[in-house]
């Protein structure tokens, strides 16, 4: 396996490990375990619970997945595409006639 199939399939698995954590850890734990969130207690105004902490959380939560996938997709695109093939130089029958006469001009 080349080094670029490799690399990409790091970056691709990276990158899930890391989004499955994130979605274990950060927004399941501020959402359903009850904490003191600085006191923000709106009563009837607000049925839903929702503070200032979760009105940045989950953009900031829906952007950070967005980006995870993204570069996991950059992983995937790099452990699935093909090497481009070699150039050979000899089969473009460059001579260095043909630069000399384009100086001239």
């Amino acid at each position: 396996m080349s080094k670029d199939k490799m690399y990409g399939y790091g970056i691709a698995l990276i990158t899930v490990i890391f989004l499955i954590l994130y979605t274990l850890y950060l927004p399941v734990q501020e959402f359903f375990f009850k904490n003191d969130l600085g006191g923000y207690d709106m009563g009837a105004l607000n049925p839903l619970n929702i503070t200032p902490i979760h009105a940045m959380l989950w953009p900031v939560y829906l952007a950070t997945l967005m980006i995870g996938f993204i570069i996991a997709w950059i992983g995937i695109t790099m452990a699935t595409t093909p090497p481009p093939e070699p150039i050979d130089l000899d089969d473009l029958n460059l001579e260095d006639e043909d630069f000399d006469e384009e100086d001239k001009d």
